[in-house]
């Protein structure tokens, strides 16, 4: 297998494994049903209000977010500064926006550190070249 091609899947992967452990970990972890377990048609009365389960979809899901990014852009470098910038801030600002009750939501402080340490996590597998 050649060197682009593992590099490919290596990244694909990184979007793909994070979505799904954040989902099963956000179905998992609430104290009570919501939407999108409608959505998924999941109807399953079991929680585990485990440790941060509340948090860690945000940041799996901040991290296929940005590794999204990686790969449509082909690189970390590539991705354009006003969509790193943008980005950051939308997904941030919606947390404020939910807090003053503009967006429906809890408005959690916590989910923008883990949005931001997404991003950090994102950065550092390019500056180790892991991505």
């Amino acid at each position: 297998m050649s060197g682009n091609k593992r590099l490919l899947i290596t990244r694909l992967a990184w979007v793909i494994i994070p979505i799904i452990m954040g989902a099963l970990m956000y179905l998992k972890g609430r104290k009570v049903p919501v939407l999108f377990e409608r959505w998924l048609l999941y109807n399953s009365k079991e929680t585990s209000s485990f440790p941060g389960s509340i948090w860690i979809p945000d940041y799996l899901w901040g991290v296929s977010l940005w590794m999204a990014m990686v790969v449509v852009w082909n690189g970390w470098e590539r991705i354009p500064m006003g969509w790193k910038i943008g980005i950051a801030l939308m997904v941030s600002a919606t947390e404020l926006f939910q807090w003053l009750g503009w967006m429906h939501g809890t408005g959690d402080w916590i989910d923008v550190v883990m949005y931001q340490m997404s991003i950090l996590t994102v950065y550092i597998l390019h500056k180790t070249k892991c991505i």
